[in-house]
């Protein structure tokens, strides 16, 4: 029950017994003296469904199109999609530098050594000159 006083500048009281909550559509509904939906309706916060989080950000519009075209593209529009995609390649590379940082000296490498490992992992292992036999 809710009691409403004083709404439309009288000193009567109204008593509002049928107050109904719509959560398909986060909003509390009650019923008024009048057709119509406006004045009876309080908006309700609601939360962002599972784990995501609404942020507002500022970028340069030619990066906003470049981010709108790849949405287009590869996500039918899904702009979120396209900025979760950036975010898992910044997660890849702090853990490929939290890695480095755990190995330390070892996991520096001189750049003919880069080389023969990529090499390996292309599936052409670097062969060695052999000397001559006599």
């Amino acid at each position: 029950m809710v009691k409403m006083e004083g709404l439309t500048g009288s000193s009567h009281v109204v008593t509002l017994e049928r107050v109904r909550h719509d959560p398909a559509h986060g909003i509390t509904v009650a019923p008024v003296c009048y057709h119509g939906r406006t004045v009876g309706t309080v908006k309700r916060h609601r939360s962002r469904p599972g784990r995501t989080a609404k942020i507002s950000i500022s970028l340069d519009r030619r990066d906003l199109a470049v981010l709108r075209g790849r949405a287009r593209r590869l996500f039918e529009g899904n702009l979120s999609a396209v900025i979760a995609e950036g975010v898992r390649r910044v997660r890849e590379e702090e853990g490929r530098e939290a890695l480095l940082g755990w190995l330390g000296d070892v996991a520096t490498a001189s750049p003919a050594q880069r080389e023969a490992i990529r090499a390996e992992w292309r599936g052409n292992p670097a062969r060695r000159r052999r000397g001559r036999v006599a």
